[in-house]
């Protein structure tokens, strides 16, 4: 449990494989999830999805409580020994236990609260799998430690095409309604705590005295997680109080659309740089480059996308999940809005838990949550395609404040900070001008594709005449150190007119 210090480039030659299996990993994963959730969401329709969500709600918050913030903690940690394992495994069972038990106990109280009694059974089936998913974290969080992507992608997607595929799409068809989901859920819930323990074959003797470090830091963070979540579901609440089960089946629908892409790019880059930075936490200047090098990279690849999402929410709602869904097309539109502030989030998180500045990353999240929460209340006469704008604009709002507190850490200029955002919202603006004349003058699809194939074009031609506009130094800095490593580092340098340094 005591791994030899690594060297610079053994670090970064394992980062860099993790971040391929992650990225790897994480394409099959949006592949299957998209092509499940679409015939799930066709067979089950709104209403059953909403139920699922609003059981979910509860789930989401009782494993955050259970886990104890734990898993981070054990990544987090520079050294780590047998009893720190124990002293995790130890607390998460009491509290998961606790957790949920008070949710099966509670069930009825909490589906009246969410506005349906008939929800008190699928509540009493989500708190039986709150300690099947807090236990999953640890062995799933030593193999984030170790960079041991491949084979957590390899179980995850295992589990998730068991679980929702082979299982969930059958009893979706034959008529089980939001159980579908549940239970799909708990499968999935169960296959990675059985694999990622299958590999890591931690102690599994409990104990709850240890190093009051783990409990403190993985009290941080379960404050931040549960601000998180309250940002991300005391709006699914108010929907589903405010606006019923069916609009919460919309705004979910609409959100996890949405979010799926962004997912697929920051989810796999956040497991990798929380691991990475963490052990060389202390090395600020080369935190700041990779930093910089790497929203100017996320910002170029996304953000155009996200702005041609927006602007064709309605092409694409159709087109994905049909005319039973008709009204989410707005609440689409301003969950993509919002997704270029949401990446700047998850690269800014890793980074400052890294740096053991998880408060600060608590404080933000708090003010969000209760931001978009007060939002909702007192918006609530308005139609929800109307206050769903809310979102981007906290979304914006908590964005700022990261890049502050981020940049502070780091001792970051803001004008870095806007060389390395420049050329990302050259591109938003490019394919939303791009997207507006075309969609005036073409039918739906034909007009999401020249859209899409224009804002290339023209991206690419950019990048070859003006790099500057696009590549901040960090980034370009960072084309030319890898490129004689990488041959597609290389062909990049070649292409905008850089020259690669030797390593």
């Amino acid at each position: 449990m005591k791994p030899a210090p690594m060297q610079e480039g053994e670090l970064g030659r394992r980062a860099a494989r993790a971040l391929w299996w992650s990225y790897g990993g994480a394409a099959l994963r949006a592949l299957a999830t998209l092509l499940v959730q679409l015939l799930l969401a066709r067979l089950l329709g709104p209403e059953a999805f909403g139920q699922a969500a609003a059981a979910f709600i509860v789930l989401a918050l009782g494993w955050m409580l259970a886990e104890g913030g734990f898993g981070a903690a054990l990544i987090q940690k520079p050294v780590l020994s047998e009893e720190d394992v124990s002293h995790a495994l130890g607390w998460v069972l009491l509290l998961s236990g606790t957790a949920g038990l008070g949710v099966m106990l509670s069930a009825p109280w909490l589906a009246r609260w969410l506005g349906s009694g008939a929800l008190a059974p699928l509540l009493v089936a989500a708190g039986a799998l709150i300690p099947v998913q807090a236990l999953s974290n640890i062995p799933v969080s030593l193999m984030r430690r170790d960079l041991d992507a491949k084979r957590a992608q390899l179980i995850y997607l295992g589990g998730y095409v068991f679980a929702y595929a082979l299982v969930g799409l059958p009893l979706a068809w034959s008529g089980a309604g939001a159980w579908t989901l549940v239970i799909a859920f708990g499968l999935h819930s169960l296959v990675n705590m059985v694999g990622s323990y299958a590999v890591v074959r931690h102690t599994l003797r409990p104990r709850l005295a240890g190093d009051p470090a783990l409990r403190r830091f993985g009290l941080q963070v379960v404050g931040t997680s549960v601000a998180n979540w309250a940002l991300e579901n005391l709006d699914r609440v108010l929907v589903n109080r405010l606006w019923g089960a069916a609009a919460l089946g919309q705004y979910s629908a609409a959100f996890t659309l949405s979010r799926s892409p962004a997912a697929f790019l920051v989810g796999s880059l956040q497991n990798v740089a929380f691991a990475a930075a963490s052990r060389v936490q202390d090395d600020l200047q080369r935190l700041g480059r990779s930093y910089l090098a790497t929203v100017n990279l996320l910002a170029l690849l996304s953000w155009p996308a996200f702005a041609l999402m927006a602007c064709h929410a309605d092409t694409v709602v159709h087109l994905l999940y049909g005319t039973r869904w008709q009204g989410t097309e707005p609440l689409f539109a301003a969950f993509c809005a919002g997704l270029p502030f949401f990446v700047l989030m998850a690269v800014s998180g890793p980074l400052l838990w890294a740096l053991d500045a998880v408060r600060q990353d608590l404080m933000v999240q708090l003010a969000g949550g209760l931001l978009l929460f007060a939002g909702f209340l007192c918006f609530r006469a308005y139609p929800l395609k109307h206050v769903v704008w809310l979102v981007p604009v906290v979304y914006l709002l908590r964005a700022l404040w990261f890049q502050r507190l981020l940049g502070r850490r780091l001792q970051l200029q803001t004008g870095a900070m806007m060389q390395a955002l420049r050329g990302g919202l050259l591109l938003v603006l490019m394919a939303a001008v791009l997207s507006l004349g075309l969609r005036a003058r073409l039918t739906d699809l034909p007009a999401m594709g020249a859209s899409a194939a224009l804002s290339l074009l023209l991206a690419l031609a950019v990048l070859r005449q003006w790099p500057a506009l696009l590549l901040g130094p960090a980034l370009m800095q960072a084309m030319q150190a890898d490129a004689p490593a990488s041959a597609a580092s290389r062909r990049l340098c070649a292409f905008v007119g850089l020259e690669s340094r030797e390593s």
